[in-house]
């Protein structure tokens, strides 16, 4: 993934999760590339097609949270009455959305509207 869509992506993530310094930017890259490459994988891209680029964001978004909670591993974690619950597989909310983007590969389809 090239680093200009990565720190386009980094700067997305910064802003939805209100993170105001380069602290974390490493990470958060980090984050992204791997969310990319798994993203990529599944739907035999060699680079991140931008239809799919706000599941890279919202993969590394729970990533984020996942890791600022020390709960990476963990299936659900729980502090002063607020607890979060992790995927086992990252790209599992988001099958849905990838298999549409492989039907319309597939059929050429780029969407629609219906009307009656």
């Amino acid at each position: 993934m090239e680093d200009a869509k990565v720190n386009e992506l980094l700067t997305t993530v910064k802003l939805d999760k209100g993170i105001k310094d380069n602290s974390l930017d490493v990470q958060l890259s980090n984050f992204i590339k791997q969310a990319s490459d798994m993203v990529c994988l599944y739907v035999g891209q060699d680079e991140l097609p931008t239809q799919l680029e706000v599941v890279v964001i919202r993969i590394t978004e729970a990533h984020y949270v996942q890791s600022l909670n020390d709960a990476d591993g963990a299936k659900t974690y729980s502090e002063e009455g607020a607890s979060w619950s992790f995927q086992d597989n990252e790209l599992n909310p988001f099958i849905p959305l990838l298999e549409r983007y492989l039907a319309n590969q597939n059929t050429g389809s780029k969407g629609g509207v219906w009307t009656w």
